[in-house]
């Protein structure tokens, strides 16, 4: 019997190695070939269906390091694969990242089959982004938008891929590919790159090349378009009210460029969108219509379709629960549903155990379930992650964070500053050294400023929605200055930041305001005489905005929106204009 047992582990090893042989890579991790998918279906056929359902959730927990938690979710519930976060103390500094992964794949590698774990986050630079700490920092989507430079946009993706693998983290979900034409988008917004189409195709393209040429799986999002809603699917279920001719003009222009650069990830949007599937109130995530008609059938897609969050509102309020609308979300066509740590354990267990009940009940098929682990398991394979599961924590520190990237960083933010308005040419800053200068700002720019200006006085807003007491704090200090630089936080989501900037405007001195987010704060305060966008509030943002203030970088970005009824799109002062 023990010479059978034996057998039996050297052929279940043999398998998982002719599985994950199929697609080698360059010594940097590149892709080099076509993945082999032969070795896939002889070990489908040993898979349990508990086996095969595991591999079609990725989970979360909360945690620094592996926990009973996640272990029960990969050997219990056989989840294959994870999300991290930063807010559940999973994402710290990189050489704690890469002892987690690496501590999360050991795990896996002693389950029955052996199979690899996709561990993924949501690494889209700017304002999302979970890897920071000690890493480099890149300018969002929009301001590469405002580049128009697609080589900016791989650049930024292959740095970010670099430093992902060097932690283990080997599916990124991104690059958001949302056609942002609704200044007032409240969960989008500078996650796009621009509100033209074309543009977003073309540097969406560039990135998911960036990126899954450097060995990091890439994910398009959010399916169909997320671009044009007033509702954050986080909280309700937005509605895209349009008609199939106009979502074909923009929301699946990127897509369409999405899917021809074969991109192996896709993930849902948690909105309802009538053209497509007009049963009332579903979001595209449930929508057979959408997910397996429109976007498997007519558009061809090959890949992975994960869905959004499955805690979010926008789903889970309804349709009874995480549970049974994970299931809907597979009968809709969905490959991987997308657990995270709001979830306890327990919960997570309870979705995974309803999935198995569909399946044995036949409301999921077999052939269906089947499907979607073997194009899971085609993209393990396509990555050879059997050879690259684990990392070299000694080496994290050389591989992240290093001055070369931090430099390409700073040149990609530099270039993506746009000036809007300088009326009187107040910019760039030409101070005497007794002259005063004010800064409020809900993220502090005094360390910017002070190597440029030392008779700089800042107030910094506790919050983007201050109280009345901090704008009259504000007013009083603003009162005393010469100079006003004020920065602003997607202004028209908070009435009282709005309030704060215009009562500084009645003062009548030159102010100078500095969009840290969205674009569009101008249209509540169009009276302002300077303006500029930095499309963020990272580090390398701030530092090309500031630089940009003073007139050591000279402003080159061009709006990748529209500023209704004010400025159009592609406008971008120079200095002198």
């Amino acid at each position: 019997m023990l010479w059978r047992k034996r057998v039996t582990t050297i052929l279940s090893l043999f398998l998982v190695l002719f599985l994950v042989a199929g697609y080698p890579m360059t010594a940097e991790g590149h892709q080099s070939e076509k993945p082999r998918s032969q070795g896939i279906d002889p070990l489908l056929k040993r898979m349990s269906i508990e086996e095969k359902v595991g591999q079609m959730m990725m989970v979360g927990f909360k945690g620094s390091e592996p926990t009973a938690e996640i272990r029960d979710l990969i050997t219990k519930a056989h989840a294959g694969n994870i999300i991290l976060f930063s807010w559940s103390e999973n994402v710290g500094e990189p050489t704690q990242v890469a002892k987690l992964t690496n501590g999360l794949q050991k795990i896996a590698a002693k389950t029955p089959h052996q199979l690899p774990l996709l561990i993924a986050m949501d690494q889209e630079g700017g304002v999302v982004a979970r890897l920071t700490q000690h890493a480099m920092e890149l300018p969002g989507n929009m301001a590469l938008g405002a580049t128009r430079s697609t080589k900016g946009a791989y650049t930024a993706a292959r740095l970010t891929a670099a430093e992902m693998r060097a932690v283990g983290v080997n599916m990124n979900l991104a690059p958001d590919v949302d056609v942002n034409v609704n200044p007032a988008n409240p969960v989008i917004g500078v996650r796009s790159f621009a509100e033209n189409p074309q543009l977003v195709a073309d540097m969406g393209a560039a990135a998911i090349q960036g990126y899954q040429q450097h060995g990091v799986i890439a994910t398009a999002k959010h399916f169909p378009g997320h671009g044009d809603t007033a509702v954050d699917s986080h909280l309700g279920l937005p509605v895209i009210d349009k008609t199939r001719a106009q979502l074909e003009e923009v929301e699946l222009v990127p897509f369409k460029r999405a899917i021809k650069s074969k991109v192996d990830a896709m993930m849902t949007a948690h909105i309802h969108v009538p053209a497509f599937d007009p049963t009332p109130d579903l979001p595209a995530t449930l929508s057979k219509p959408i997910l397996t008609d429109l976007l498997r059938k007519e558009l061809n897609y090959k890949g992975i379709i994960i869905t959004d969050a499955m805690t979010m509102a926008g789903v889970s309020g309804t349709f009874g629960g995480v549970p049974k609308a994970s299931v809907k979300a597979v009968q809709a066509g969905a490959d991987m549903v997308l657990l995270t740590p709001e979830l306890t354990t327990q919960e997570q267990m309870e979705v995974y155990q309803e999935l198995v009940r569909a399946v044995y009940a036949g409301e999921i098929s077999k052939k269906r379930m089947d499907e979607s682990v073997r194009r899971i398991l085609q993209v393990k394979s396509k990555y050879h992650l059997v050879h690259h599961r684990y990392v070299h924590v000694n080496r994290v520190e050389q591989r992240v964070g290093t001055s070369q990237h931090r430099k390409k960083a700073e040149e990609l933010a530099r270039k993506s500053i746009t000036l809007v308005k300088n009326e009187n040419h107040l910019l760039p800053l030409q101070l005497q050294t007794d002259e005063k200068l004010g800064i409020i700002s809900p993220v502090s720019l005094r360390d910017y400023v002070l190597p440029y200006h030392a008779n700089t006085t800042e107030f910094k807003m506790t919050s983007v929605n201050p109280t009345d007491s901090e704008i009259d704090q504000a007013l009083e200090m603003a009162k005393g200055m010469d100079r006003l630089v004020v920065g602003t936080y997607s202004a028209s989501l908070y009435p009282q930041q709005v309030k704060m900037v215009q009562a500084l405007t009645k003062l009548e001195k030159p102010i100078t305001v500095v969009a840290l987010r969205n674009p569009y704060d101008i249209m509540k305060f169009p009276q302002v005489e300077a303006y500029m966008n930095a499309y963020g509030y990272r580090s390398v943002s701030l530092q090309a905005a500031v630089d940009t203030l003073f007139g050591v970088n000279s402003p080159q970005g061009k709006l990748p929106v529209t500023i209704p009824n004010l400025y159009p799109y592609g406008w971008g002062l120079r200095y002198g204009e």
